[in-house]
């Protein structure tokens, strides 16, 4: 028997990230937890799978304005009904003996198509465990919203207003922060982190990330850009899995006249953020997160129609980041940023106020309570069975 199990997805990053720091933070409020993560679509059908994130990244990289369009009509559908008439087909009755040969005492949906296929799952009166959902990014898009889903988790108030406005109950709602790994609540001091990086503490250290697929555009020429910015600059640049983008990049360093640091995939994201003194990046829900937690402000470089306009909408509202649409867009607001240092340090500042970097600890503390059978809200205890 499972104490928790995660559904998650393995598109982008964020969902998986979301469930990986909530299982940290469990081990560490409870010794013997049994916890699984699960990538629901890999359950459901691997080649459905491969396909479906195919398909999302190149739509995302290559047609962001159709992929908006899509995300927007989605937003104003229900398509539950048209996920019961197909659930069979895409293997309702794996998802029922998984959850049988499991026996989880609480299901945490990180991924809107889990939630709402466990959702329709309970409506049949198949399963009574607890659905909690946990949703990942600034954005209470309808899809997220499920009738049977006992609890919401989610990133700030503006996603608790838009899921009450869609008449989800006011007691079904907590605001914990979208959860990152804790390690992001306990960087090691900047001073030690320049040495680490063999930095100079007196340049403005710039950090560019591509996302963990790089899914961000036009790298190549915004590092020129910083390159040929007029004022002294280090630069740091993370592109994840995309072997092809680092490569060219480490090419394109030795034509470069100021100090470039060129990675690939890597596990001390928090250590980069902490040193550095402005991110540009992609509006990925963790990715946010992780950098208002360290306080660190950002420019969010060619924001796509969805969820990450929706992510930076709220960066705005909270005065913890600028958009950037084109590179010479970018050439000014970064003169702006790295010239006024007042405009700088309120950046820095709204950051800070706007961080969780306990989000996962908090989220975990509610899911222990509901493990005792205890509702962390006004409405009554909910009883967690087994399949």
């Amino acid at each position: 028997m499972l104490d928790v199990i995660f559904l998650s997805a393995s598109y982008g990053g964020g969902h998986s990230q979301a469930s990986l720091a909530l299982t940290k933070a469990l081990d560490l409020c409870q010794d013997k937890l049994n916890t699984e993560i699960v990538d629901f679509m890999e359950l459901i059908s691997p080649a459905i799978n491969r396909f479906t994130r195919f398909t999302y990244t190149k739509s995302v990289r290559n047609t962001p304005t159709l992929y908006g369009y899509f995300y927007r009509v989605t937003d104003t559908l229900k398509l539950d009904t048209l996920m019961e008439k197909h659930l069979t087909n895409m293997g309702l009755e794996k998802i029922l003996e998984f959850l049988a040969e499991r026996s989880p005492r609480l299901v945490v949906a990180t991924y809107p198509m889990a939630a709402g296929v466990i959702s329709y799952i309970k409506r049949k009166g198949l399963l009574e465990t607890p659905l909690v959902t946990v949703i990942t990014d600034n954005t209470a898009h309808s899809q997220w919203v499920h009738p049977e889903t006992d609890l919401y988790l989610v990133g700030s108030e503006q996603v608790r207003q838009g899921l009450i406005y869609q008449g989800v109950p006011d007691p079904k709602i907590l605001v914990t922060g979208i959860p990152i790994d804790l390690k992001f609540s306990r960087t090691p001091p900047r001073e030690t982190l320049y040495a680490k990086f063999g930095l100079r503490p007196e340049i403005p250290v710039i950090l560019v990330m591509t996302g963990a697929v790089g899914m961000l555009r036009g790298i190549p020429a915004l590092c020129q850009v910083l390159d040929e910015f007029p004022l002294p600059l280090q630069v740091m640049v993370i592109t994840g899995k995309d072997k092809g983008l680092y490569q060219h990049l480490i090419e394109q360093r030795g034509r470069f006249n100021k100090l470039f640091k060129i990675y690939q995939f890597i596990d001390n994201v928090e250590e980069f953020m902490a040193v550095s003194n402005l991110l540009i990046t992609k509006a990925g829900g963790l990715t946010i997160s992780e950098a208002l937690a360290v306080g660190l402000p950002m420019l969010i470089y060619r924001p796509i129609p969805g969820q990450e306009a929706e992510n930076t909408r709220y960066l705005l509202d909270a005065g913890a980041a600028l958009p950037v649409y084109d590179l010479k867009e970018l050439k000014v607001k970064l003169h702006l940023v790295l010239t006024q240092k007042h405009f700088y340090e309120a950046l820095r500042s709204r950051a800070q106020a706007a961080g969780r970097p306990e989000a996962a600890n908090v989220a975990a503390r509610i899911l222990l309570s509901l493990l005792a059978g205890e509702y962390p809200g006004s409405a009554p205890a909910m009883t967690a069975s087994t399949v």
